[in-house]
């Protein structure tokens, strides 16, 4: 038996009973209290900009937990305004993902980036959507901002980096800070999905999906071959329009996954932007009509077939009105005629089906997939659903499936007319290894064709860079080249506390030589000037021509003025020896003007004038002959400076 005590304060109104309950209540308090103040906290660091930080052992990163997002729905601000708008971005990650839909809107992302590698590294920046209008990446660091170029309305030659969906580089040296921006519009779907890439994993990747997209565009060459060599041999019109239908929405597919702005119609701009929704449109009119002769409505079903006969004209309407629509409207009818017509086959199918028409339930499967594949991409493009990579591709996916049971049906109709036309079928069934064949034989053909179109447009390229920077007859730097020079050499000769020197050389009497001995001599003689300034200058040093019988070296690491000097008199010494023509030979002079700068003062525009200065004080003085520019005189020219012949 057991016998409990219960003390006075453990009663109910006991004063220690209070005590227990009222401290009770302040520890709840207490702990109601910390908790707010802990999610303060985090609310107030989740406001805050986070930095990606990358130590170079990242292969892909998704960029949306990292980044902020400016609607500018004026289109007005440019980057000092949204950089003096920090405080509006806000986290994308508040976001299911960053597809804004159908809008006019320009959207900022913003993403800080900082290295922990030990080494300069390259990363890719790729939006993962091929279908945006225009995207400019703002590279802002210590250096500046840097900007770089991209979307399928820019002409091809003039995006950053070549290649289907706006790629962007950035470089980043170690413990480097940089501060990423990028501007987005497009008539389109606003789909901003991107992925931060080291350099091999983003050329792994992007082989993979060329290889893939390779893949389902040789399959629709090989339906539509196919399929078109039947109708030459049957004459069936079910076959020339299925392949009207797989040549129209490919190139539609081509448009939307950004293949045919990069090979097909690189500088179409703005006009390229109508290929979409026009031939997407047409697609949806053609397998309308291929639904009528397929299914053998106008014999069959009557009324359904009156039925698709009026929606064959509202989409060929939509389609016409594609062409004349703002862009935006255009991929919104686009959108929607797709998804009503990919509906109503459908339903057609279904219809078909119940009444047991052949191949009506094989017609009903293709729609399906089709239908499922387009409504993923419709309700991707008004943000209905999230975007990822089975959404963005879901059209394509589901056409592949569609158009494979598509042509399924077609050879069930085709063994139907076996029966009727053995000898054709015959004949059909030998062309049907020819063609793959020859497909197969055509596919190795046009990939050796674009690779050497692409080795041949890449050496062009490289040409008319060299030729842009050369001088046509001698083959000397020209203006532009020695531009860029001067600009690369200024802050060099700062760095290294050096003196720049720029040699102007004005041959003496060339007019003369054109005039009585004739151009054609006057070039050899420019010639064999350029090739003794080439002969007499170092590796560093630049001979570029301006123009005439006026010529320019540019020599870095001069010790001093008597330095500057001595390179003048060689280069004199060069060009006053006999000049070997073909009849005989003739002497030359010149006179030379040489300007100093430490590459700060003077700047280019005064060096390129002191230098002229000194070149005509020595013409004035009786040419051929060395001056130095000496802004210490009383005149611009010293006399101690001034070497004659």
């Amino acid at each position: 038996m057991v016998f409990s005590a219960t003390s006075a304060d453990s009663l109910p109104g006991s004063p220690a009973s209070v005590r227990t309950r009222l401290s009770a209540r302040m520890l709840c308090l207490y702990r109601l209290l910390s908790a707010f103040y802990l999610l303060c906290l985090s609310t107030l660091a989740l406001g805050q900009p986070t930095v990606l930080t990358l130590d170079g052992s990242e292969a892909g990163i998704s960029l949306q937990q990292h980044a902020y997002y400016l609607r500018d729905s004026q289109g007005m601000f440019g980057i000092d305004d949204v950089r003096a708008r920090a405080a509006d971005f806000r986290p994308a990650r508040e976001r299911r993902d960053l597809n804004f839909s159908y809008t006019r809107d320009h959207v900022w992302l913003r993403i800080d980036i900082q290295s922990a590698a030990e080494e300069p590294r390259t990363w890719v920046l790729e939006m993962r959507y091929a279908s945006l209008d225009r995207v400019s990446l703002f590279n802002i660091g210590a250096d500046g901002v840097l900007q770089q170029h991209a979307g399928d309305t820019l002409p091809y030659q003039q995006r950053s980096i070549g290649h289907r969906n706006p790629v962007f580089t950035i470089e980043l040296a170690p413990g480097e800070k940089r501060s990423v921006y990028l501007l987005a519009h497009s008539e389109g779907s606003l789909t901003l999905d991107n992925q931060l890439w080291n350099t091999a994993a983003f050329h792994e990747q992007s082989q993979m999906t060329y290889v893939l997209l390779a893949i389902y565009f040789g399959m629709l060459l090989a339906l539509a071959s196919y399929n078109l060599m039947l109708f030459a041999v049957l004459g069936e019109r079910s076959f020339v329009l299925y392949v009207c239908f797989v040549i129209s929405f490919g190139i539609g597919v081509l448009a939307i996954n950004g293949l045919g702005a990069q090979y097909l119609w690189p500088n179409l701009g703005e006009i390229g932007n109508r290929i979409l929704p026009f031939f997407l449109s047409l697609s949806a009119t053609i397998g309308i009509l291929f639904a009528q002769s397929f299914l053998d409505t106008a014999r069959r079903a009557e009324g359904l077939n009156r039925f698709l006969s009026i929606w064959a004209w509202v989409a060929m309407t939509a389609t016409l009105i594609t062409l004349v629509a703002d862009g935006q409207r255009a991929l919104q009818l686009m959108s929607v005629i797709g998804l009503f017509t990919t509906l109503v086959l459908f339903v057609t199918g279904i219809l078909c089906a119940m009444r047991r028409i052949p191949g009506s339930l094989i017609f009903v499967c293709a729609w399906l997939m089709l239908l499922t594949g387009g409504m993923l991409l419709a309700l991707r493009n008004f943000s209905v659903i999230p975007s990822n990579f089975f959404t963005v591709n879901a059209m394509q996916i589901g056409s592949a499936m569609e158009m494979l049971l598509l042509s399924l049906g077609l050879a069930a109709r085709f063994n139907e007319l076996k029966r009727l036309k053995e000898s054709a079928q015959r004949q059909a069934l030998k062309s049907q290894k020819q063609v793959l064949v020859s497909l197969l034989q055509q596919e190795k053909i046009l990939e050796q064709r674009v690779t050497e179109r692409t080795e041949a447009l890449a050496q062009a390229n490289a040409r008319l860079e060299l030729l842009a920077m050369q001088d046509p007859l001698t083959g000397l730097a020209n203006r532009t080249a020695l531009t860029q020079h001067l600009q690369q050499a200024m802050p060099r000769t700062e760095r290294r506390n050096e003196l720049l020197a720029l040699v102007l050389i004005d041959l003496d009497s060339f007019k003369a030589i054109n005039d009585e001995l004739g151009h054609d001599t006057g070039d050899q003689v420019l010639e064999q000037v350029a090739a003794r300034l080439t002969a007499c200058a170092r590796e560093t040093d630049l001979v570029a021509r301006l123009g005439g019988d006026e010529f320019i070296l540019i020599s870095e690491g001069i010790l001093d003025q008597d330095d500057a000097l001595r390179l003048g008199e060689r280069l004199l010494d060069a060009l006053s020896l006999p000049v070997s023509l073909s009849d005989g030979s003739i002497s030359i002079g010149a006179s030379i003007g040489i300007s100093l700068t430490n590459g700060v003062q003077p700047d280019i525009e005064t060096l390129m004038r002191h230098a002229d200065q000194a070149m005509y004080q020595r013409k004035r003085s009786g040419r051929n002959g060395v001056v130095l520019y000496n802004p210490l005189a009383d005149s611009p020219f010293s006399p101690g400076k001034l070497r004659e012949r």
